[in-house]
């Protein structure tokens, strides 16, 4: 009788074990949390606006408890940025823009709003947090972590 009550603790307790693990991967899936890193050969800041030119596409990793990468054309950024519009209007995401210029590598902590593309560059309305952007500089990379609805895909 003991070792049937030992058995059945010991299968009670590696099934509670499984749920908690189950319970822990799905509420992890709910958070959707993004890094996005955006290079551009190009770039201008002016009047609130960040211009980012030469973007070939912009790269994610997933920063789940299953880590993923992908990547994607700058228009489908944007897509994805306008199905999430309602969480970054009600907190504006902020990024670091990290600048190669003359002097050597600059970075600034920026608030990045509406972006809009066309086939190779990516503005945003922008707002200088710390540091300093150059009103224009060459190579150049934006880091923004970013929440979203739903699973990013990787284009090919």
């Amino acid at each position: 009788m003991k070792t049937q009550i030992l058995i059945l603790s010991i299968i009670f307790s590696f099934s509670g074990l499984l749920n908690n693990t189950q319970y822990s991967i799905a509420d992890d899936s709910k958070k959707l949390e993004y890094l996005f890193v955006i290079t551009s050969d190009i770039g201008t800041y002016k009047d609130g606006k960040l211009a980012l030119t030469g973007v070939p596409i912009v790269s994610f990793n997933y920063l789940g408890t299953t880590r993923g990468v992908g990547h994607f054309l700058v228009g489908t950024f944007v897509d994805v940025w306008e199905k999430n519009s309602a969480i970054y209007r009600a907190n504006p995401p902020r990024g670091t823009l990290s600048v190669l210029d003359q002097s050597g590598s600059v970075g600034a902590v920026i608030q990045v709003s509406n972006p809009t593309s066309t086939l190779n560059s990516l503005t945003f309305e922008a707002k200088v947090l710390e540091g300093e952007v150059p009103d224009s500089f060459n190579a150049s990379s934006l880091f923004l972590k970013l929440s979203v609805d739903e699973k990013l895909q990787t284009q090919n």
